[in-house]
């Protein structure tokens, strides 16, 4: 009588270390303690030999650290969870506070840090009558806890970004504090993706949306 020709699910008698043979043929792992089994910890193994989908990576998503400021009063978003292979944090930098000498109505803004440096992507931008710039900026997921409500209704979801004493200044009101004083600083264009250093408040005046104003610096990565 010929030899009979094993079956594919027989091409492999014994299945690796940690794993059993389902009825299908396949090794599976076996669960351990704790998870019942759940697929987040169950890898398969194809029993006719490796394949790229043999071994798949596991995210891995720490959560990030919000600030242990007055966020819980501001509305301050809970930070979402994060994936290692995303934009490492931008660290703080060194601000300019001389700037708030030039900030037109300072006391309308609530700070939060003194200091802040965010890593985003600039979508939009448009010159205030006070001087100002106002920059929507979308940030990276490890900074997207620093938007409030008021960004989400009012703001797009992006973060308020204002250098100030850029432009001419056409409001009455607001020309003293730009006197004899102009802000050198370098704008990226639209859909850069840019470091920014500068102090990081609350709005007031428009519902405690958050921003960083003044900005100290706008530096382009990409």
């Amino acid at each position: 009588m010929p030899a009979t020709t094993p079956s594919k699910n027989q091409a492999f008698a014994r299945c690796p270390n940690g794993t059993h043979k389902s009825p299908a043929g396949i090794c599976e792992r076996v669960a351990s303690p704790g998870n019942n089994g759940g697929s987040s910890s169950t890898g398969s193994f194809n029993t006719e030999g490796p394949s790229s989908s043999s071994a798949r990576k596991n995210n891995i998503s720490p959560p990030f650290a919000a600030e242990s400021s007055n966020n819980n009063n501001n509305n301050i978003n809970p930070a979402p969870s994060l994936n290692t292979s995303q934009s490492t944090p931008a660290k703080d930098g060194k601000c300019d506070q001389s700037l708030w000498n030039h900030v037109y109505n300072p006391t309308r803004l609530q700070v939060v840090a003194p200091c802040k440096s965010v890593l985003g992507v600039i979508e939009s931008k448009r010159v205030e009558k006070d001087g100002d710039y106002h920059i929507r900026v979308k940030l990276d997921p490890p900074f997207s806890n620093l938007i409030n409500s008021a960004n989400m209704k009012n703001q797009f979801g992006d973060l308020v970004v204002e250098p100030i004493c850029v432009n001419r200044v056409t409001q009455a009101d607001a020309i003293s504090a730009c006197q004899n004083f102009h802000q050198n600083i370098s704008i990226p264009p639209i859909s850069s993706h840019v470091n920014i250093t500068g102090s990081y408040v609350l709005d007031k005046e428009h519902g405690n949306w958050a921003e960083i104003h003044p900005v100290t610096s706008i530096t382009k990565i990409s």
